[in-house]
């Protein structure tokens, strides 16, 4: 219910349920890296549901209920057998699609025993899963395949946050927080005046050219360009996804050395999927059009993003944790300023993907 219409029943204008299971089913989920699932099982959990994930011995990612139903015993626990997860309780065996294959006991089988088995699909270094109506799959995942693209250099990392996911992704498209919160790691202050962020279709899209300016130390190595040279840059962000948005870096150098490239880009990359209540997935990636950047400058790039992104970290898990206990909850006004168009429509579209589900904030 949009709290316009209700204005006693939060302080919130637009609710975002951030302290409860305030995510969509139907949509695509990143699972994993897709480096991380492998021929041993991996337990995760996932919108407040533990799954495991391995892959078939022909590379096939298998993503089922981390629950055996006999005991109940978790199968992340046991081994994959002949692609089959072989429950470490009483050894019953379960295929690719949740089929119990197995049960060493007995010679006649149960009817009817099986996990949940879900739908997974690749698209670059990640692995997506889909934990709502199978009936309801009308698109592809986001398109990832620059983050496995060997003329690109990409840089990636993750943390458990201690925060509501929607808390995480408003904050990714906030532009205005990084000259404060990141006064000292950013050093880009000059997105005090953000654009209007707009809609295409469900996608958020923001667009801003800056005249030129010594670049954001995080990503001037991997460009090859020294902290202190004015470029040019043009910023875009775009959320084609509740679980994914872009923040494209297209930087100009109008004086360039002899022989060196003038134009670049850094896509940062922020993704979101719940894990239990009030813990949050997030992984991230920095990618730059430039193949084989040295060890040292991923090394040296990757650790200014960590100290920009701790943080976000920190504060997110303060301001989740106060206002988990405040028994005030959402009954606290909320103010929405004109720089928060994104963040707004984020939580228009959360609520509309909501109420196709029959759910309401």
């Amino acid at each position: 219910m949009n709290n316009e219409s209700n204005p006693g029943r939060s302080g919130q204008r637009i609710p975002n349920g951030m302290l409860q299971d305030n995510a969509p089913r139907n949509m695509w989920w990143i699972a994993a890296k897709g480096d991380e699932v492998s021929d041993q099982p991996l337990a995760k959990w996932l919108h407040n549901t533990p799954i495991v994930l391995y892959r078939l011995t022909d590379g096939t990612p298998v993503a089922l209920d981390d629950r055996c139903p006999h005991r109940w015993a978790p199968l992340s626990e046991g081994v994959v057998k002949d692609d089959n997860i072989v429950c470490p309780y009483h050894g019953m065996e379960f295929g690719a699609d949740g089929q119990c294959r197995k049960v060493p006991t007995q010679k006649i089988m149960p009817q009817n025993v099986c996990v949940r088995s879900y739908p997974v699909r690749e698209s670059g270094a990640f692995l997506w899963i889909w934990m709502g109506d199978p009936e309801s799959i009308t698109e592809d995942p986001v398109d990832m395949s620059y983050t496995s693209d060997p003329g690109w250099s990409v840089v990636t990392g993750y943390y458990e946050v201690e925060a509501n996911w929607v808390m995480i992704r408003e904050n990714v498209l906030d532009l205005t927080h990084i000259a404060f919160l990141h006064a000292n790691t950013f050093k880009q202050n000059d997105w005090v005046n953000p654009p209007e962020a707009y809609l295409e279709g469900d996608t958020v899209v923001y667009k801003q050219a800056f005249a030129a300016a010594p670049l954001s130390p995080l990503f001037c190595a991997g460009m090859g360009l020294p902290e202190d040279k004015p470029v040019e840059r043009v910023q875009e962000g775009r959320m084609p996804s509740l679980a994914v948005s872009f923040s494209d870096w297209n930087v100009h150098d109008p004086a360039p050395e002899e022989g060196r490239r003038s134009d670049f880009l850094m896509r940062g990359c922020h993704i979101v999927t719940p894990s239990v209540e009030g813990k949050t997935h997030y992984y991230w990636a920095a990618a730059f059009d430039v193949p084989d950047i040295p060890d040292e400058v991923a090394k040296k790039t990757k650790a200014s993003i960590i100290a920009a992104f701790d943080e976000d970290k920190a504060l997110l898990e303060k301001m989740q944790s106060q206002i988990s206990c405040d028994p005030r909850g959402m009954d606290y006004p909320e103010i929405t300023l004109g720089a928060d168009s994104a963040g707004v429509k984020v939580r228009q579209i959360l609520n509309k993907k909501l109420a196709a589900e029959g759910r309401n904030l």
